[in-house]
């Protein structure tokens, strides 16, 4: 009889000794007792196995570099002009296009180049000049605007105390690829900001890539478009 009826008094007084001997409150320890895991704890990110990217993507830029510079000598070695871009054809326009996009501070004849290319060259095998000028422009300014993205993916401080800058990266961070699509489809200074924000957020290089020369054939097509039908309508107007 005895020891059933200690047996209550027994149980409260080794629930009282845990409660004593906890460090936390028993409302607490009721709280973490009846609690259920939703999700695993955080763990440490695996270190990303992204080297040989970063070596394809400095390989690239790398290359793009020296074609830039190359091609920069021969233009100004042989000191090309606007009124001379016929006698050159669509490899000069190519070589200003690319010198032209890649000098991010200097400002250059590249849209001026591309409406007179609209005027000067030909057709070739029966696809129309603007087309021609957007596909051959438009990848070389692609190519140029990478001097941008290595600059910002380099660390490079250039342009980060214009206050429009914070606002680009955010877009940069949330739709690069429309961002870079959107700025490089007209002649504006904001495309350079955004090439080197691109490169601060280290925006895959494809995406990046691949949005510029989206935007940049666009550009392309209808400012050579402009260019031919300003040149037949002066044409017509002095003939």
């Amino acid at each position: 009889m005895s020891r059933r009826g200690t047996a209550p008094d027994m149980i409260l007084e080794q629930m009282s000794t845990e409660q004593r001997s906890s460090p936390l409150p028993a409302t607490t320890l009721h709280s973490l007792a009846q609690r259920t895991p939703d999700a695993a704890p955080p763990t440490l990110d695996a270190p990303s196995s992204r080297s040989p990217v970063w070596r394809l993507e400095y390989s690239l830029i790398a290359i793009s570099a020296g074609l830039i510079t190359g091609l920069a000598l021969v233009f100004f070695i042989v000191d090309v002009d606007l009124a001379q871009l016929n006698r050159y054809g669509y490899v000069g326009l190519f070589a200003v296009s690319l010198i032209s996009a890649a000098s991010i501070v200097l400002p250059m004849p590249g849209a001026a180049a591309v409406t007179g290319a609209g005027a000067f060259l030909d057709p070739v095998w029966g696809v129309p000049t603007p087309v021609l000028v957007g596909l051959v422009a438009g990848p070389a300014e692609a190519i140029g605007e990478l001097t941008g993205y290595a600059a910002g993916y380099g660390g490079s401080m250039l342009f980060r105390e214009r206050p429009i800058y914070p606002r680009i990266k955010a877009w940069m961070q949330k739709r690069g690829i429309l961002t870079m699509f959107l700025l490089s489809s007209f002649p504006n200074p904001l495309v350079d900001v955004a090439g080197v924000a691109a490169g601060a957020v280290h925006m895959q290089l494809r995406r990046f890539f691949f949005g510029v020369l989206a935007g940049k054939i666009f550009k392309n097509i209808y400012l050579a478009a402009g260019g031919l039908a300003a040149a037949e309508l002066v044409g017509r107007l002095f003939t």
